[in-house]
């Protein structure tokens, strides 16, 4: 098995177990709430969507052939900082609030993994649009339909 294969049949199984235990985690989370949906159905709902993306993958990883020659292409630092953006996103949610703490981290997000020959003013301004509609729709759709209240911070 190639070096490649064999790396993404491991991230595809700690994605598999990793949705395991959210959905495990989501179990313990008080509803909350006696009308409607209560504060653990979207945790649930997003656990039950990571297991089935992670299984899709692993399926789609060994019905590939694989290819003793190709090698890695993922970046270690992007990986590094990755994991550290994700630590500052949840250290300023309570701060900013989930509408500008998640803008900032699609952003930057995308930022960092858009390849060099694709570095635009142009993809920049689309990343932007992105990560400012994104957080809004999702913080209406959340506060609005389902009732539940995410991380106001400053705003």
């Amino acid at each position: 098995m190639g070096t490649r294969k064999r790396t993404e049949l491991i991230i595809d199984i700690v994605l598999l177990v990793t949705g395991i235990g959210l959905f495990i985690s989501s179990r313990t989370i008080d509803p909350g709430s006696a009308i409607g949906l209560g504060g653990d159905f979207m945790p649930k709902v997003i656990a039950v969507l990571w297991i089935l993306i992670s299984i899709g993958l692993l399926v789609n990883e060994m019905s590939t052939p694989d290819d003793h020659n190709k090698e890695l292409t993922a970046s270690v630092k992007g990986f590094v900082a990755t994991f550290v953006l994700l630590f500052a996103y949840i250290m300023l949610l309570d701060v900013l609030g989930f509408v500008i703490s998640s803008a900032l981290y699609m952003f930057i997000q995308m930022c960092i993994f858009l390849p060099k020959e694709l570095k635009s003013k142009r993809n920049y301004i689309l990343f932007l649009v992105l990560a400012v509609v994104s957080p809004v729709l999702i913080n209406i759709l959340f506060v609005e339909v389902f009732s539940l209240i995410l991380p106001t911070g400053i705003l």
